[in-house]
């Protein structure tokens, strides 16, 4: 016998339940940052985008020649509604990749609505989402940030490199210093640290799944790291 036990999925809220009263935004490059090896593949063969990678770019850049004279009734034109929640019928695909997580992302922009049950299983999903849409630019930063972007990207960030280490040379004790400064110096110290651990979580949780046999080439990229 084979028992099938689906997660418990984090509770969705209807569209617009604690927006107070709505707001609108933009973000040129696209929601989406993911490209994975089909895609590369149609990006190569016939230059066709994968989805949600530039959707919003034209509304940003039409804004050079609108701007300053927008009237609100113009304002859609230019940004897109980012209202909590997705209007019903516009969920292009649900997902808990925890129990107490669902991630919802809408069919007009591919953005991802997050849910979680607790704070901490929120935080999960946050890290989870983060890793869907942009894993290989949080780690371009991360070296960048460690100073050692070129063993990542290549001997041209050398130049980079070396100017975190004349200006800022952290080590990784310096850095678990400044965590244990925060949480014995500030009241809200704890919390920040769960809610970084459990994004990060989040994040790790993601990079398990692409390295998985079933989903390489499919999700960006099948790295061999984990964050600490």
């Amino acid at each position: 016998m084979v028992l099938l036990v689906t997660p418990a999925h984090a509770q969705v809220q209807p569209y617009g339940t604690n927006d107070a009263g709505g707001f609108r935004n933009i973000l040129p490059p696209g929601t989406d940052g993911l490209v994975n090896t089909p895609q590369l593949a149609l990006w190569e063969s016939a230059k066709q985008r994968p989805p949600h990678n530039d959707d919003q770019l034209q509304m940003y850049a039409n804004l050079a020649t609108a701007a300053p004279h927008i009237p609100p009734s113009q304002i859609p034109n230019f940004f897109k509604d980012a209202t909590f929640g997705v209007p019903a019928g516009q969920v292009a695909s649900s997902e808990s990749p925890e129990p107490g997580v669902t991630i919802q992302r809408d069919k007009a922009f591919g953005v991802p609505h997050i849910y979680g049950d607790t704070r901490a299983e929120l935080m999960f999903g946050i890290g989870y989402a983060s890793a869907e849409d942009r894993l290989f630019f949080i780690d371009a930063l991360r070296h960048a940030g460690e100073g050692d972007l070129a063993q990542f990207a290549g001997g041209a960030n050398a130049g980079m490199d070396a100017q975190v280490w004349a200006s800022e040379p952290y080590t990784q004790q310096d850095l678990a210093n400044q965590v244990q400064y925060g949480l014995a110096h500030s009241a809200d110290g704890p919390q920040m640290l769960s809610d970084a651990t459990n994004y990060v979580a989040g994040i790790n949780a993601y990079i398990a799944k692409a390295q998985n046999p079933l989903f390489t080439g499919t999700m960006m990229p099948p790295s061999t790291w984990r964050w600490g």
